[in-house]
């Protein structure tokens, strides 16, 4: 059983939910709030190290790119923050909607957009070079109908970048190609909204749909539709088996197998389960982190050797001892 060893609202004010985590490359801790401010903390003590207020019109997302950090905005703005720098680079989606998700690998940005309306939406999926921030270096703008809620490069084919929106399709491109017809390789169809996926191995994919449906599928080594996959691999509605409410998300370890993190509201709950391993996919050894965020949703887990980071939205950074 893992144990809370600090917590800390970062001085944030009451009723401040905290969204997403990430983790810069010299371990510095950033998280942003409902509050639409940055905040940098520090990953041992939880102490406030650097907040940027109104980073965003309605911020929407977070993630590390090595030495700074990136955020996404419902106000059509992507911003780079680098210590080290005076101002954040600015990227803009060209048709103004909202930021709802993001991707960095090296120079290179990716970011989804959101459907404000109901039925099919106008969204695209971006790609941008931070030394050249004008303008995306890329515009995939017919693959998906909805929301794009998740994005994440291939762990080595770093040409390749995953999307997943509510529309139920997964998608991937090869972002070398600029007509959007060349760049889509393959698309999975899980059938469901997507909450969050992501690469397990070079060619294995999870999804989790928002109704929980938990899902792993093979990637094509070509873009042909010849080319016969096995069928993925369904656990289905894992709230029943996990004795659960929601899922946070899946986070594949450098270090060990990927685990599963899920959350129970009326236990106050939250567990990490690890996944066992290709051909032997499987719920097994579980740590729980009693108490978790009370009653309120834990919205993301960071884990880094045998800690982990929380947040929740009950405007909480917990730093837990898993003794795993």
């Amino acid at each position: 059983m893992a144990k809370c060893i600090a917590s800390s609202d970062l001085g944030s004010p009451a009723d401040t939910y905290l969204y997403a985590l990430a983790q810069s490359s010299d371990s510095t801790l950033a998280t942003i709030g409902s509050d639409d401010t940055l905040r940098l903390f520090d990953a041992s003590s939880l102490k406030t190290l650097q907040t940027s207020p109104r980073c965003h019109s309605g911020v929407a997302c977070l993630e590390s790119a090595g030495s700074f950090f990136v955020t996404g905005g419902r106000d059509g703005l992507v911003r780079c923050w680098d210590s080290r720098a005076k101002k954040a680079v600015e990227m803009a989606d060209p048709k103004s909607n909202g930021i709802s998700s993001l991707a960095c690998l090296d120079h290179y940005i990716a970011a989804g957009t959101e459907s404000l309306k109901e039925g099919l939406g106008d969204v695209s999926v971006l790609v941008y070079d931070t030394r050249n921030p004008a303008a995306p270096l890329r515009q995939y703008n017919e693959s998906h109908t909805d929301t794009i809620t998740q994005l994440a490069f291939h762990p080595t084919q770093l040409n390749v970048l995953m999307s997943g929106s509510t529309d139920g399709l997964i998608s991937f491109f090869d972002v070398n190609q600029e007509d959007e017809e060349d760049a889509l390789q393959q698309v999975l169809n899980p059938r469901s909204a997507v909450h969050c996926s992501g690469f397990l191995a070079q060619d294995l994919v999870y999804v989790v749909s928002t109704d929980e449906q938990f899902s792993i599928h093979t990637l094509s080594k070509t873009a042909s539709e010849d080319e016969q996959l096995p069928p993925p691999i369904e656990f289905g509605d894992v709230r029943e088996k996990l004795k659960c409410m929601y899922v946070v998300d899946v986070l594949v370890q450098p270090d060990g197998p990927p685990v599963i993190a899920y959350g129970h509201n009326e236990n106050r709950t939250l567990s990490i389960s690890a996944l066992g391993s290709p051909g032997a996919w499987t719920f097994g050894q579980k740590v729980d982190l009693p108490g978790a965020h009370g009653d309120e949703v834990v919205r993301d887990l960071l884990i880094h050797k045998k800690r982990a980071v929380t947040c929740g939205e009950d405007g909480q950074v917990k730093l837990w001892s898993l003794g795993m």
